[in-house]
């Protein structure tokens, strides 16, 4: 190989490897510079955390030798009083006020007895109004009339003086309630009497049916025997 062969490659391949030895120097100096500064806030921290440890360290020495600690640092530290907690004793106690206080507070109200009811205005009663009795009524003379005729013609059969009788009740009673009934038996007595004309006179207004049918049957034959 001639020398002016080796000199350009030689050449050449420093132009290479220039670039490459720059990358590497700059990102040497790019991992220094992180590290240097790392380094720069690790003692930043420190001297700023230095005097407060020495504080609380200091603070914790001073209270623990007389006694007192601030409040923020005891809550901060858990170190509260012992007398801030409840002692033992209390709870006792507690119960005892509240076993004192127990029979008034659960004591039920006294229920006063509801007041005596007012007695009622006594009424006077009125007597009552009397009523006089009404008077039994007055037996109807024409009734004993009537009872006194029937005796006659049925029971003793005496013709003469049951038709009397019947008279005598129809003059007392002539629209009586046994008005009817008086003249039919009153024409009867007269038939058996033999006194057929008036008999016949007497059983006509029947025969007709003058009296609502009454008799009409019985009146129209023995009408027409006593005329044969």
């Amino acid at each position: 190989m001639s020398e002016d062969l080796l000199r350009a490659a030689t050449r050449a391949l420093r132009d290479q490897s220039a670039p490459a030895a720059d990358s590497a120097r700059f990102t040497r100096a790019r991992v220094m510079a992180s590290l240097h500064k790392r380094e720069r806030r690790r003692s930043a921290k420190v001297a700023f955390l230095l005097p407060i440890a020495a504080v609380l360290v200091g603070s914790t020495a001073f209270g623990a030798a007389g006694g007192r600690l601030p409040a923020s640092w005891q809550s901060a530290l858990g170190m509260a009083r012992a007398a801030d907690a409840p002692s033992l004793g209390r709870p006792a106690e507690h119960g005892a006020e509240l076993s004192r206080r127990a029979p008034r507070l659960l004591a039920p109200p006294a229920v006063l007895p509801p007041p005596a009811p007012e007695p009622a205005p006594a009424t006077v009663e009125e007597p009552a109004a009397v009523t006089p009795a009404k008077a039994a009524p007055l037996a109807d003379p024409s009734h004993e009339l009537y009872r006194a005729a029937h005796r006659r013609h049925f029971t003793e059969g005496d013709s003469a003086a049951a038709l009397a009788a019947w008279d005598a009740y129809l003059a007392a009673a002539p629209r009586g309630r046994f008005s009817t009934e008086a003249r039919y038996n009153r024409a009867l007595c007269l038939a058996r009497l033999g006194r057929s004309a008036e008999a016949r006179a007497a059983l006509e207004p029947f025969a007709a049916g003058r009296f609502g049918g009454y008799r009409q049957r019985e009146a129209s034959e023995l009408s027409e025997a006593l005329g044969r």
